[in-house]
């Protein structure tokens, strides 16, 4: 892997957190570090490849963390987004997306020229033009198929079907068969998921290698699933990515606690305009629209930090409101609070920069260089 470029933007005098403009996304260095070195020692205690997905984070320095952690790349789902970090030094990049479309090929072969790439597939219709784009330049893409292995988006279905594409796309010219991958998503039972999910694919790659197929790579798990996937003897790979920030969601199944939770929307109460009710500056263009049972009153956009049982009940543009709790009636106009999003993913893409704190100081300012990249 080539050398990662260094961070971007330093900040050069320590200011406070509350000295910020808001809506401003924070993260604490601190948790952000101690999430990235948790999940790799995992990795290396299970004895499985970490390659951390990095759309929640689209950000090289915090890509750089991860690899000099142990991370042996990236997992990404756009070619823009690799782009990006291909061009800041990340050598070994898995787009776990179809590619699918004539005019991604020339961008995906020029970047399968500059670092290692490799694609998901899941149809012989979507690889056959990959294997006419490597064969013209006069190289071999390395592909995984995926498996649907219960969520019901993209994959083959195990068996048979699995079995038929990895025959047709082993007589293709111009591709590679490089193994397996999954995404299962969430279910109640985490660790009953994470333990099915490794199952299921180190039984499909064991079938594929029976009929004369070779699979070296069994790629699994996301952060609700991925340590109980990556202790199944045989799989090779894990793909977390929410782990580095978390979020309310994973709070709420349980694969993180709220101490875990790196990142947060630092906004500001704007208006209070009842008893119960206060305004923020944040609304559905710095947190995400997502929502879910977040709070004891009911379907929330996220958790306020240190009042966890207020609601953000409704998001404009530019405005989130919040229904209160006893304690939280001391809220006044101008007032800081920090909101863990339902979902961080999306909400990092709404951002343009990270500011990045340590025990209430601003230390530095990272750029989200991989958002927007929808292509």
């Amino acid at each position: 892997m080539s050398r990662m470029l260094e961070p971007q933007q330093r900040a050069a005098t320590p200011q406070a957190v509350d000295a910020l403009d808001t809506p401003v996304l924070i993260v604490d260095l601190d948790r952000l570090d101690a999430n990235i070195a948790r999940w790799a020692a995992f990795a290396r205690q299970a004895g499985v490849k970490l390659r951390p997905h990095g759309k929640t984070h689209k950000c090289v320095e915090i890509a750089r963390r991860q690899i000099e952690a142990g991370a042996v790349g990236l997992t990404l789902a756009k070619i823009g987004e690799a782009e990006v970090m291909a061009r800041a030094g990340v050598g070994d990049i898995f787009l776990a997306y179809e590619v699918i479309g004539s005019p991604k090929l020339p961008r995906l072969i020029a970047l399968a020229r500059q670092v290692r790439v490799r694609v998901g597939v899941d149809s012989a219709e979507g690889a056959e033009p990959l294997a006419r784009a490597a064969q013209a330049a006069g190289m071999t893409l390395d592909v995984l198929i995926e498996v649907d292995s219960g969520l019901g988006r993209c994959g083959v279905r195990p068996g048979q079907e699995l079995a038929a594409l990895a025959q047709s796309l082993a007589r293709m010219k111009g591709l590679r068969i490089a193994g397996i991958f999954t995404y299962r998503g969430y279910r109640p039972d985490l660790e009953a998921a994470g333990r099915e999910e490794g199952e299921i694919m180190v039984a499909e790659a064991d079938r594929l290698r029976r009929a004369g197929i070779e699979v070296e790579e069994i790629s699994v798990g996301s952060t609700p699933t991925g340590r109980s996937a990556g202790r199944v003897s045989g799989v090779t790979e894990i793909r977390p990515g929410t782990y580095v920030f978390n979020d309310a969601m994973q709070v709420r199944w349980g694969s993180a606690t709220p101490d875990d939770c790196a990142l947060a929307v630092l906004a500001r109460v704007i208006s209070r305009p009842s008893r119960d009710v206060a305004v923020l500056d944040a609304g559905s263009k710095a947190l995400t629209a997502e929502r879910g049972p977040y709070s004891s009153r009911g379907d929330s956009h996220g958790v306020i930090r240190n009042y966890p049982d207020c609601q953000i009940d409704r998001l404009w543009e530019e405005h989130g409101r919040v229904q209160l709790t006893d304690e939280a009636r001391r809220l006044r106009v101008g007032d800081l609070v920090e909101v863990i999003p339902a979902h961080v993913c999306p909400t990092v893409n709404l951002a343009e920069r990270l500011v990045c704190t340590r025990q209430g100081r601003v230390v530095d300012t990272w750029a989200v260089a991989a958002r927007a990249q929808v292509q």
